[in-house]
């Protein structure tokens, strides 16, 4: 599977819906203005971000270090704080986020929301 390009989209606040996600994941490229980003699934998802621990690859399966979320639940996760800028200087925010079904498909919708530039 092919990640799924947000980089470029200029609306604000910016909202996807991806159908069919199996269990292997699904990255969503975000755009460099997402401030936070809530999650939605139709069914148990997982949500992984990159980090120090966790590297994850588009198509791979979940692994360890992920969030799990309950069907038919919303989970946010701050990518950055509100000035758009890291919320502690020094830290790398993540530019793209992974989602997958906990157990055959789902349908998991994104809301990226930005901050202020």
């Amino acid at each position: 599977m092919a990640a799924i390009d947000l980089s470029e989209k200029r609306h604000v606040p910016y909202i996807w819906a991806i159908t069919g996600v199996g269990t292997t994941l699904q990255e969503v490229k975000l755009p460099r203005w997402a401030c936070r980003v809530m999650v939605f699934g139709s069914a148990a998802a997982w949500v992984k971000l990159p980090s120090d621990v966790a590297n994850p690859v588009d198509g791979a399966a979940p692994g360890l270090h992920k969030q799990g979320i309950p069907a038919d639940t919303n989970a946010v996760f701050v990518i950055r704080g509100p000035d758009n800028k890291p919320i502690i200087p020094g830290l790398i925010t993540a530019t793209s986020i992974f989602v997958a079904a906990q157990s055959g498909t789902a349908t998991i919708t994104l809301t990226i929301e930005a901050g202020r530039q």
